[in-house]
């Protein structure tokens, strides 16, 4: 059973929570709706397709403003407390810090459960679904302009598949349409030696087939010992039936590791399986990074309960100024252990969860002070 306490500090942090959390993803979606209200307008989207699209880029957007949000919903509603002589009445009852805000911890743990769930399900489909959306949107609005379909391809493409033996190059691709231009296919043996090469015009991937279809091209064959060319061969059209590279997978590696869904980093780290290195690096460590974040939460509850609790009355913005340096401190950490992590420096669990155990032992030391 929830005492009156944990009723009255539970209530007083998630209204100011509520607020914080509110006005925070409303500003991103000003910040969206600034960026992409020309394309909006310019295609033939409706309200309810523009509705549809920030609908599910919410839920991609909650880890992003989440912990600011309980930090500064923390500073606000315990400092105001604080001020009010609350926590020093509490305290000469013979409460404890965490007696006073137990049912805060318990809520952290909760959102810890929540977003952990939603990181695992909901907000990678949220992520790939938005983007989607949005370049559809773009693309309809880019196709009603003249050289808009030109301005929206994608200039020089490359793709290796080791373990399939082929290298890709486009000179363009639309990735809405999953056409290139100007490609180049070499297919290598068991040896790594380029054994065929397709040369075309354009060439597309027929999703229901599974297979790429290139057109207008010519298909060279190499001696693979010496690699001379044996003979030339043109074609209109041709079939390639063993080849299924997913386009999606080719343009996956020109994103930032940041901005892809979990669904994404897991796919990129399965076909780098003995790959490239370096780039499974990056996946790793953006991957296991999306698996600490959630007890992040936690990481900046115990940032700001002390420093909010024990907040000078006179000029309660020393201490606030000092919690949100930590937490941007926590932020530079986490960016730092990516980028060692990126480098081979870290393995990537280390990265991913160093800065969580340094920002952990910080609080613990400020706890300790104020027993």
């Amino acid at each position: 059973m929830m005492s009156l306490i944990d009723r009255h500090v539970l209530g007083q942090w998630l209204k100011a929570f509520g607020l914080m959390l509110t006005a925070l993803l409303g500003l991103l979606i000003l910040v969206d709706m600034q960026h992409n209200l020309g394309d909006f307008t310019q295609s033939r989207a409706g309200f309810f397709e523009v509705f549809y699209y920030y609908a599910v880029l919410l839920p991609g957007n909650v880890p992003l403003v989440l912990q600011i949000s309980v930090l500064l919903s923390l500073l606000y509603s315990l400092g105001q407390m604080h001020r009010n002589n609350e926590f020093t009445a509490m305290r000469t009852a013979g409460l404890g810090i965490f007696q006073i805000t137990r049912s805060v911890w318990v809520c952290g743990g909760l959102l810890v459960v929540i977003v952990w769930y939603l990181n695992a399900s909901l907000i990678p489909w949220s992520v790939e679904e938005a983007r989607r959306v949005r370049e559809r949107i773009i693309v309809s609005a880019r196709a009603a302009h003249p050289g808009g379909e030109e301005r929206g391809l994608v200039p020089a493409v490359g793709f290796v598949n080791p373990r399939g033996g082929r290298i890709w190059f486009f000179n363009r691709f639309n990735e809405i349409t999953n056409r290139g231009y100007g490609v180049t296919l070499g297919l290598l043996d068991a040896k790594q030696r380029e054994v065929r090469r397709l040369v075309a015009k354009e060439a597309f991937f027929d999703g229901e087939r599974r297979t790429w279809v290139f057109l207008s091209g010519r298909e060279l064959l190499f001696n693979p010992d010496g690699g001379e060319l044996l003979r030339p061969r043109a074609f209109d059209r041709h079939v390639e039936p063993d080849v299924a590279d997913d386009p999606a997978l080719m343009l996956l590696y020109r994103k930032s590791p940041a901005d892809l869904s979990r669904f994404e980093l897991r796919r990129g780290l399965d076909d780098l399986a003995g790959g490239n290195e370096a780039r499974s690096r990056r996946l790793a460590v953006e991957f296991e990074r999306r698996r600490a974040d959630p007890f992040g939460v936690l990481i900046v509850m115990a940032l700001a309960v002390p420093f909010a609790i024990s907040g000078v009355r006179v000029n309660p913005a020393v201490n606030i100024s000092k919690s949100i340096g930590l937490f941007f401190a926590y932020f530079l950490l986490a960016r730092l252990g990516a980028l060692l992590g990126s480098f081979g420096t870290l393995d990537p669990i280390t990265a991913a969860w160093l800065p969580d155990g340094a920002m952990l032992a910080v609080a613990a030391w400020f706890f300790l002070r104020l027993r």
